[in-house]
């Protein structure tokens, strides 16, 4: 979109608020329009549930930082247009193509922007802090959450038994919580006529182990 002429700083913030509108254009999960939705949408459901289990957990960490982190944690999806295809065999391909995406959206946006937003998406991506890494749970447990409220099967049920598996280890304050989502699948997994396999569960088992 071409800009009004004017102050360069004025046309920067205008710029930006354009840019941050993009977020509402990006739809997630493409190919499955039964819930699909954009990243903003996504987005300010992570804030909420981040601010919800920072309060309800009585966390100590930094909250300003788990909020921006929410904030930034996709803002390189901004002007994709068209989200990936989610196909069994091409999952691991799909995500390096998208993340480069963010990578490279990330770069521009910094240096057009402000440095701040490439320093909470490495942090994000990197789970460098505890912060970061009580964030990315928080994530995969928005993404398990939403196709749960419809009533149609979930595609690629395999992957998404154990999705936030290695997240949930990383962060298992949340394992708790974890255990109900798991309950909740596992009945509709058998009502969808899906196999629930033993190692869906082995996260407890290996993270009670790591207790003791």
């Amino acid at each position: 979109m071409k800009l009004i002429k004017g102050d360069r700083m004025k046309t920067k913030e205008l710029d930006f608020l354009f840019k941050v509108n993009d977020l509402q254009k990006t739809k997630r999960y493409g190919n499955y329009p039964l819930f699909s939705e954009s990243t903003a949408e996504h987005t300010f459901k992570l804030i909420l549930i981040v601010d919800y289990f920072y309060k309800e957990l009585n966390l100590d960490l930094d909250y300003q930082k788990c909020i921006s982190l929410s904030i930034y944690h996709d803002f390189g999806e901004m002007d994709l247009e068209k989200d990936v295809d989610i196909k069994e065999n091409t999952v691991k391909k799909i995500n390096i193509r998208k993340e480069n995406y963010e990578i490279e959206k990330i770069k521009e946006l910094s240096n057009t922007y402000y440095s701040s937003i490439s320093t909470y998406y490495k942090e994000y991506k990197e789970k460098a802090t505890e912060e970061s890494r009580f964030v990315n749970a928080c994530d995969k447990l928005e993404g398990m959450i939403h196709p749960l409220t419809i009533n149609a099967p979930i595609m690629n049920h395999e992957i998404f038994a154990t999705y936030a598996d290695k997240a949930i280890e990383e962060f298992p304050k949340l394992l708790p919580v974890y255990k109900e989502i798991k309950e909740v699948l596992k009945t509709q997994y058998e009502k969808w006529g899906f196999e629930w396999k033993s190692d869906y569960d082995s996260i407890f088992k290996h993270c009670n182990n790591k207790k003791d």
